[in-house]
């Protein structure tokens, strides 16, 4: 007789996690429970034999995002007091600052970034200068203009010839077809060149640009990869600050939405009869 709970357990479910684990609301245990699994064992546990070990927790769960994100721009506010410009850290970062703070001894400007998510300043002004203040109308408007200027980035189609002894780069589309390489993919160096046009900035890398600008405001999210423990600590902070960014958070997600790299065609899934 076939174990059904150890075959899905042990066969299924970690293939199944493996591949959703970049889509965005999964997680292990809303897959277990959709494959008719008790949902309860595999739940991230913490240990509580220490703070240290809970702490470790609390970060491990943050760096899985960043090493989704690594290679993403940043995205970067302009204050609009002193006019200087800084990286606006995820709101993740209320967490990890936390849970630094808790096993290790606070450092004089390490929590700075992380100042900013609790008092929407500017981190190089003084926190009396009211100047400084982010309103949520101002945030929206930053993120969107970056956002814009991606999209820009993405329609300018810039090509450049993969071959490092050419390096021929161009925004025109060459339909020329040779051999059996893809239609306009040829270098225009040819014969002299045998290299292929490749796009510098493709499908991907926007709605994975888009993806971390939604990742950065999503208090939401960050919170629901906590175990219910864990996050009790932190909830009454990010809804605070979840009113706060609601307003740039709902506009970047719509901007990224739009996106059709982000969408599956079911028609491509199967053949049709």
């Amino acid at each position: 007789m076939i174990d059904i709970d150890y075959y899905l357990s042990q066969q299924i479910h970690p293939v199944v996690s493996r591949l959703c684990a970049s889509i965005q609301g999964t997680s292990p245990a809303r897959l277990a429970e959709c494959l008719g699994l008790d949902s309860a064992k595999f739940q991230p546990r913490l240990t509580e034999s220490s703070n240290q070990d809970t702490s470790m927790m609390l970060l491990s769960v943050i760096d899985d995002e960043d090493e989704r994100y690594r290679g993403c721009e940043p995205l970067r506010l302009s204050c609009p007091s002193c006019s200087g410009t800084f990286d606006c850290p995820p709101v993740s970062s209320l967490i990890t600052s936390a849970s630094a703070t808790s096993v290790s001894d606070p450092i004089e400007g390490k929590d700075a970034t992380a100042n900013f998510w609790r008092h929407m300043r500017c981190p190089r002004c003084l926190d009396n200068t009211v100047e400084s203040k982010f309103s949520p109308s101002m945030l929206a408007n930053q993120m969107k203009r970056q956002a814009d200027n991606f999209i820009s980035l993405y329609y300018k189609g810039l090509q450049m010839c993969d071959d490092e002894g050419c390096k021929y780069s161009t925004h025109s589309v060459n339909l020329r077809v040779m051999g059996d390489s893809e239609r306009g993919t040829v270098c225009p160096n040819y014969p002299r060149c045998n290299g292929r046009l490749v796009r510098q900035y493709k499908e991907s890398d926007l709605y994975r640009q888009l993806s971390y600008f939604c990742y950065v405001l999503d208090a939401t999210r960050c919170l629901e990869k906590l175990d219910q423990k864990a996050r009790l600590p932190f909830e009454r902070e990010f809804v605070a600050v979840g009113q706060t960014i609601k307003l740039a958070l709902l506009e970047i997600q719509k901007i990224r939405d739009r996106c059709a790299f982000g969408w599956v065609q079911l028609k491509d899934l199967a053949v049709s009869i």
